[in-house]
């Protein structure tokens, strides 16, 4: 009951606390179920060996949270500096928040898929099908993926190198320069 919202910190899987957390009481309680007195099952109520590893779901949720934060953020101050009828390509330090911005939804991303994988572990379907048995026993799977990879390098390469080719070599950006 009244369980707290952990922001930031280190899970400490061994003590099973998280160390240099801000703790909000009865936050998690709240936004799990509405009612801050309501109970929250923790990972206490669960067998050793069906707890997934609570560093990496940990970390990985919390940055996932902080880009999605800092995304929102950066979406208020444009709709503010719209509203104000600012000039946005004359702000630049509106344009470096911009370009650090870029990846931040692809790793935003990465991070939750893998609070859902890791945070599922040790099962694929919970009571019924553990990762360890769902595991393929086909031989020869190492063919498909290096395949795989090697086409998504070249695709990456050639993507730069149109990117290159079309941004930097741009006879528009020559003349301007």
């Amino acid at each position: 009951r009244r369980a707290p919202l952990r922001i930031g910190g280190w899970p400490d899987e061994t003590a099973r606390e998280t160390r240099w957390a801000i703790e909000i009481p009865g936050g998690m309680s709240l936004l799990a179920f509405g009612d801050i007195d309501a109970e929250v099952v923790g990972l206490d109520a669960f067998p050793r060996d069906e707890q997934p590893p609570v560093a990496i779901v940990h970390i990985a949720f919390q940055i996932m949270i902080a880009l999605g934060v800092y995304l929102a953020l950066l979406s208020l101050w444009i709709l503010w500096l719209r509203w104000r009828k600012a000039d946005l390509v004359a702000n630049r330090t509106l344009l470096k928040a911009l370009v650090l911005a870029a990846p931040m939804g692809f790793i935003a991303i990465e991070a939750g898929w893998t609070v859902t994988e890791v945070g599922r572990q040790p099962w694929v379907v919970y009571g019924y099908l553990r990762t360890a048995d769902a595991v393929t026993p086909m031989p020869g799977l190492v063919i498909p993926f290096v395949t795989f990879t090697i086409l998504y390098l070249v695709l990456g390469v050639v993507v730069v190198w149109l990117l290159y080719r079309q941004i930097v070599r741009s006879p528009q950006l020559r003349s301007e320069r």
